[in-house]
């Protein structure tokens, strides 16, 4: 009874275990069959050549980094001689585009590629022309100033001496001559300060004033690029996608984002760097003529650099304004120093001149008085003496 009651249960469970697995095995095989989903091989990935993000950025930092600290001359390109800067080159890199006219300093004046080297290089021309300017309206004034006084010391000792020798008239005459002469002296190095600073001041003021309309199409250009080149990345990306060409889109959107040819290389280009050519320049022509902006964006820099020099007077001979360095309408006051001073040494050479002459009467006939009394003396002798032997 046990073996044939065992041999059912066995069979009944067998058969209930059966029957489970046969109705769940559609529904499991219904749940495993997943979609397909179309991922390239590592073979298409590779062939596709996808730019690396963070590869575009480093080279983004070292574009940077050069247009910051890079202390390399901007090299001429083939056919350029020294003082002919049209059509030479910018910079040793591949990150730097070909801008020509970088040596005139009405184009920025670029002595080296880094901003920081430049500004070491350049030696700040509107702050040393400044000193410049301070020294020459410091020595004016120390010598119209100084000369004046000499004059007036001249003047008052030379007529203190004259008030000695009781010459009442030539001491009052000595004395207004010279505070005149110092007046006159004080006044001239006043107004040779005064000139200067006021016509380096009008230069300046022209110099910024012609500058606007350049520096808003400046800005207006350098805007407009940006955009621009914002635009071309958004079409390009978008439109490979559209074409089903992820690669293109994918290479478009990383290196217009990220990369130095992209909008950050753009935005360095326009603001540290020397600007961006936009399309052939003719040789023998330079950006600021004809249409300045339509082959050429000028930098941040590049416009800071210009007026900087332009400010400082460091201008090719042919521009009439030389800003700060602009030559005085007046002379310096130093010949009409040394007229005075020479004025004030003769006349005290006239007076030293002058005192012994006034006093010879009185000296001479007293002396003669002197000198005659003894010399009389044996004459009266012998002539009493021959009168007495007459009159024996």
């Amino acid at each position: 009874m046990q073996i044939s009651l065992r041999s059912h249960l066995i069979a009944g469970t067998a058969a209930v275990v059966g029957a489970g697995a046969i109705a769940m095995n559609p529904v499991m095989g219904a749940q495993l069959s997943l979609p397909s989903i179309a991922a390239p091989s590592v073979a298409k990935v590779a062939l596709a050549g996808l730019d690396s993000p963070i590869s575009e950025l480093l080279l983004t930092g070292i574009l940077g980094g050069q247009l910051l600290f890079n202390n390399f001359s901007a090299p001429a390109a083939p056919g350029c001689s020294p003082g002919t800067p049209a059509g030479c080159s910018w910079g040793p890199s591949a990150f730097f585009q070909p801008i020509p006219w970088i040596a005139n300093p009405l184009n920025g004046g670029y002595i080296d590629v880094g901003l920081v080297p430049q500004i070491i290089s350049q030696h700040l021309p509107i702050i040393s022309q400044l000193g410049q300017n301070g020294s020459e309206y410091l020595n004016a004034a120390i010598a119209g100033l100084g000369g004046a006084g000499y004059v007036l010391s001249e003047g008052v000792w030379n007529a203190v001496g004259q008030l000695l020798g009781v010459n009442i008239g030539a001491a009052v005459s000595t004395l207004i001559s010279s505070v005149q002469a110092a007046g006159s002296l004080a006044l001239e190095s006043g107004a040779y300060v005064l000139a200067g600073v006021l016509a380096r001041a009008q230069a300046v003021a022209n110099i910024a004033i012609g500058s606007v309309p350049y520096l808003l199409g400046a800005g207006v250009a350098q805007l407009s690029f940006l955009v621009a080149r914002s635009v071309k990345v958004v079409t390009d990306t978008f439109g490979a996608l559209g074409s089903g060409n992820f690669g293109a889109a994918w290479n478009y959107a990383i290196d217009g984002l990220l990369g130095p040819t992209g909008i950050p290389g753009a935005i360095l280009n326009l603001t540290i760097g020397a600007g961006q050519q936009i399309a052939v320049i003719p040789p023998g022509q330079g950006p600021n003529q004809d249409a300045p902006f339509s082959n050429f964006i000028p930098s941040i820099r590049t416009v800071i650099q210009s007026a900087g020099y332009q400010i400082a007077g460091i201008v090719p001979p042919a521009v009439t304004n030389k800003g700060l360095a602009t030559p005085n309408p007046l002379s310096p006051p130093g010949a009409s120093v040394r007229k005075a001073a020479r004025s004030a040494a003769s006349a005290r050479s006239a007076a030293a001149v002058a005192a012994p002459v006034a006093s010879a009467p009185a000296g001479d006939s007293s002396a003669a008085a002197d000198s005659s009394a003894p010399a009389e003396k044996p004459a009266t002798h012998r002539a009493s003496r021959k009168t007495a032997r007459s009159a024996s």
